[in-house]
């Protein structure tokens, strides 16, 4: 008598694996969001969810500005650091009872000044990107101390209400019940989706991501693409840094330092959301949404920041594996 053994059918194993990879990561993270939820109810409430999306606001801006770069394989190390130099920009103006609109608009064309310096160095000096950028770090955090002798805090909440009416508008008021804050965020990810989707920009910029010598050779000006992705990580950084401010009264340098590593977070967890690992503006903010959860429900459980930071740089590691073994050898 002949006995025979049956194995998995490979198509199915195929299958298998297949949807792993593409739904894995996704039912991952929100298993971490339902332990956390589990584990303390409030996590859920109403109240949490919607201070976690206002919080969510300024990480989520200054990725989309990372991501852009990124998906042109460029980093730049320098976007918290504009925030942060935005930011006291805006508040150093407002203490000096400067009109809103230069307020907001010195900032702003210090994000897009510093981008296209990063850009210029990057696309047509030809420094590595990690490098050119990381210099820049440097230098807006050494102007940041000379504006506030050595790391003054620049104060907003104790001035008369009457001279921060306007500006605290932005990162604390309410429109028909729902935070300006967040409705700003909505419209930059509208906007970037639309850059980043329908746009000239968006083509040349993928090309330029997906193999630079054949962009090149099609007739992009790689440079001019490359250099411009660095214009925009500036600009929105700086709005970023503006609505921190804005939501928090106060600017003290390197205030917004933290949000490096989240970003980049952000970006990597967006990726795990494409089934090519492809860096996507949904994605993104997928992930800076996921990131801001993540924070809240460790310090719901008392757990500090050596956790968030530590499970920050296992999730960008498992993103990075994840993705290679996404995308065809």
């Amino acid at each position: 008598m002949q006995t025979s053994s049956t194995s998995p059918h490979p198509a199915l194993s195929a299958t298998l694996v297949d949807m792993l990879r593409t739904y894995g990561p996704a039912i991952g993270m929100l298993g971490v969001l339902v332990v956390f939820a589990i584990l303390k109810p409030v996590f859920l409430s109403p109240a949490n969810i919607a201070n976690v999306m206002h919080q969510s606001v300024v990480l989520i801006v200054i990725s989309f500005g990372l991501a852009v770069v990124m998906s042109m394989r460029g980093v730049d190390l320098s976007v918290a650091q504009i925030a942060d130099g935005a930011g006291l920009i805006a508040a150093i103006l407002v203490l000096n009872g400067q009109p809103l609109w230069l307020v907001i608009a010195a900032p702003l064309a210090f994000g897009v000044g510093i981008g296209l310096v990063n850009g210029l160095i990057a696309a047509y000096v030809g420094v590595p990107a990690v490098i050119g950028t990381l210099g820049m770090m440097f230098i807006i955090r050494s102007g940041e101390l000379m504006m506030t002798n050595g790391a003054e805090p620049q104060i907003l909440f104790s001035l008369p209400r009457g001279l921060t009416r306007a500006f605290f508008f932005i990162g604390q008021g309410k429109i028909f019940g729902i935070s300006a804050l967040v409705l700003l965020g909505i419209l930059i990810f509208m906007i970037m989706l639309a850059v980043m989707t329908f746009t000239p920009f968006a083509r040349r910029a993928k090309a330029v991501g997906g193999n630079a010598r054949a962009a090149m050779l099609a007739g992009i000006d790689i440079r001019a693409v490359f250099a411009g992705g660095f214009v925009i990580a500036g600009l929105l950084s700086a709005v970023a840094g503006v609505a921190l401010v804005s939501r928090t009264g106060i600017a003290v340098p390197r205030g917004a330092e933290p949000y490096l590593l989240d970003a980049f977070a952000a970006v990597y967890l967006g990726t795990l959301l494409s089934r090519r690992a492809e860096i996507t503006i949904p994605g993104v903010l997928v992930g800076g949404l996921f990131i801001t959860f993540l924070g809240n429900g460790l310090t719901l459980l008392g757990l500090g920041a050596p956790f968030r930071y530590g499970l920050n740089g296992a999730f960008i590691l498992l993103a990075m594996a994840i993705g290679a073994l996404k995308r065809p050898h």
